[in-house]
């Protein structure tokens, strides 16, 4: 006879499991299009990542983070990936107007500095999902 008699046998208890199945599998349904709405609802932050580099006689590479600094938020990270590249276009065209040395490669800028051992710092644009903050946790 199986499952399928047993649920004529015992109606009431078969209804109340298949209730529970239903109750269950909708609940899993709207968590699932919670998590999906609130993740399609959050954005996109633009950060520019400053650092300096010193080499050593050892030609070791030093580097000493400076700042992360909030840019721009977007909606899409379409939108924050072109905001990324014409940020760090509009940084060369600064740097260079006042006679750096400087140089782009996609969202990162070079530069040159003079009267300090970190003789290169770089300026690197980033995209992150705006509830993450890429200067780490945060202490108390």
């Amino acid at each position: 006879m199986g499952r399928w008699g047993a649920c004529r046998r015992e109606a009431s208890k078969c209804q109340a499991g298949q209730a529970i199945a239903r109750a269950t599998a909708i609940a899993v349904l709207s968590v699932i299009a919670v998590a999906s709405t609130a993740a399609a609802a959050s954005g996109w932050a633009l950060w520019k990542h400053s650092y300096k580099v010193w080499v050593d006689a050892n030609k070791t590479e030093h580097r000493r983070e400076v700042t992360w600094k909030m840019v721009a938020k977007s909606a899409t990270k379409s939108d924050c990936e072109s905001r990324r590249v014409s940020e760090a276009r509009a940084e060369y065209d600064t740097l260079a107007g006042k006679g750096i040395r400087v140089s782009l490669a996609g969202s990162k800028v070079g530069f040159e500095q003079r009267n300090t051992r970190f003789r290169h710092a770089y300026r690197n644009f980033e995209c992150w999902p705006d509830t993450a903050d890429p200067r780490g946790p945060k202490g108390k």
